[in-house]
């Protein structure tokens, strides 16, 4: 339309900001050389953020119990008062007809106060605890943090491999298309086949590229994602092990009690869950010991150096030392129950942890229970696709020698050599799954305490 408005673009963006901080690892890698999953797992502690954010937690938590334990010794505060004041201050008139007379004062007052908190029914010994389990709490939380980056890395690592070798098995159902295919062309030009048959056979070819490719690409998502759980730089080239060989456990017992058992008495969230438990608690018995009173004493030392004039007179000065001892006693009377509230949520807070700590009971088992199932049904898994792929083997072998006799069909072969290698496919998957479970296991047991837990099979 002519009428129209001319479209307007629009650009959103923001201008560079030169002082933002550019991410530079320095990350020490042998180019050459191939990680294995411990050596993987060593990587990512050392380098993931998850778990120096869990250590600097922990440090704080651990600061804080220094906090509280100042507070049983005395606190001896240096401080100076000086300057100038001009004065006018009321006198009977009989005495001066003005009724006032004026004082100018110069002063300069350093001090030594010292206040030292001497009792106070528990308060401090409850807040001191608290802080000691909430130390503990953020140990637990960095112990779980490292047990679940061993737990993440394990599953990338194990998810690379499968893909990797869908990878070798896409390269080998490109070899097997192409065999096919020179077999066909070969038969055509002998006129034992038709275009079609050969036609057919080159699409298959072109086909197995395709989903070669389609792999690759699969590969690089998951490299990536290893590297992603590691806490690394996608750019990174890393050389990865192959987890091939690695044993796989055993059938587990229908049993489970043991398991559930070992679980709650080793995971780091029940510890941390348990801990805080504790912390409440001691919350508790801080609010309740506000209800009493509290002894401290105070003193201070000061030296006055000051000159004093009344009506313009002259100076008359001082310097001369000072100093008190008192004993301070202190009990709240009223606070328009600020202490109850207080106590309230306290009690609160320990009932939330206790509701907290039974849920956490709840998930470990039921985790168990289902990472034991999965361990179970994987190995099943395993076991099945490995009688699938030694047949699927033998039926493409045989078809493909039918076909170069030419006593089978292109069809059949086809056929059966797309069936080895998805059988050869599913066996890979399997096998990945069964360790995966098996390092899922590990974790809702509280036993993957390092990337060696693995490497030993359990």
């Amino acid at each position: 339309m002519n009428g129209a408005a001319p479209l307007q673009v629009r650009n959103y963006e923001i201008p560079p900001d030169p002082q933002l901080p550019y991410k530079h690892e320095d990350v020490h890698i042998d180019s050459v050389r191939a990680y294995t999953l411990p050596e993987l797992i060593d990587l990512a502690q050392r380098n993931n953020p998850g778990t120096r954010i869990a250590w600097e937690r922990a440090r704080q938590a651990a600061l804080s119990v220094g906090l509280v334990e100042s507070t049983y010794l005395p606190q001896i505060t240096a401080m100076a008062l000086g300057g100038v004041q001009t004065v006018a201050m009321p006198i009977p008139k009989k005495l001066d007809s003005k009724g006032y007379f004026t004082a100018d004062t110069n002063e300069v007052l350093p001090s030594l106060v010292v206040k030292w908190l001497l009792f106070d029914f528990g308060q401090r010994d409850a807040r001191a605890d608290a802080a000691r389990q909430g130390t503990e709490a953020a140990k637990a939380g960095f112990t779980g943090e490292h047990q679940r980056l061993i737990l993440e890395v394990s599953r990338a690592y194990f998810a690379l491999d499968a893909v990797r070798a869908q990878v070798r098995l896409g390269e080998r159902a490109l070899r097997n298309a192409a065999l096919l295919q020179e077999a066909a062309e070969a038969k055509l030009a002998r006129g034992l086949a038709t275009t079609v048959e050969v036609a057919g056979a080159r699409k298959a070819t072109a086909r197995a590229r395709f989903r070669l490719e389609r792999a690759r690409a699969a590969d690089n998502d998951a490299y990536n994602a290893l590297l992603e759980k590691m806490g690394l730089a996608p750019t990174l080239k890393l050389g990865i092990a192959s987890s091939e060989g690695r044993p796989l456990p055993r059938r587990l017992s229908d049993d489970t009690d043991k398991l559930i058992r070992l679980a709650l008495a080793k995971r780091p969230d029940i510890a941390a869950a348990l801990a805080r438990l504790r912390a409440t608690e001691a919350g508790l018995k801080e609010a309740k010991a506000s209800y009493f009173p509290k002894i401290g004493l105070e003193g201070m030392a000061n030296q006055n150096i000051g000159a004093m004039r009344v009506d313009n007179s002259s100076y008359y000065s001082v310097n001369r030392p000072s100093a008190g001892l008192l004993l301070r006693f202190e009990l709240p009377l009223y606070d328009g129950g600020l202490r109850a509230s207080q106590t309230g949520i306290a009690r609160s807070k320990v009932r939330e942890a206790q509701a907290e700590i039974a849920r956490t009971q709840d998930e470990i088992i039921r985790q168990v229970a289902r990472a034991h199932d999965d361990l179970n049904s994987a190995l099943a898994q395993y076991d099945a696709a490995k009688v699938y792929a030694e047949a699927a083997d033998k039926d493409a072998e045989s078809t493909l020698e039918a076909y170069k006799l030419g006593v089978g069909t292109l069809t059949s072969a086809e056929s059966a050599a797309t069936d080895g290698v998805q059988a050869r496919s599913a066996l890979a998957q399997a096998y990945a799954n069964v360790l995966g479970s098996a390092a899922s296991l590990a974790f809702t047991t509280g036993a993957l305490t390092s990337g060696e837990v693995l490497e030993r099979g359990r």
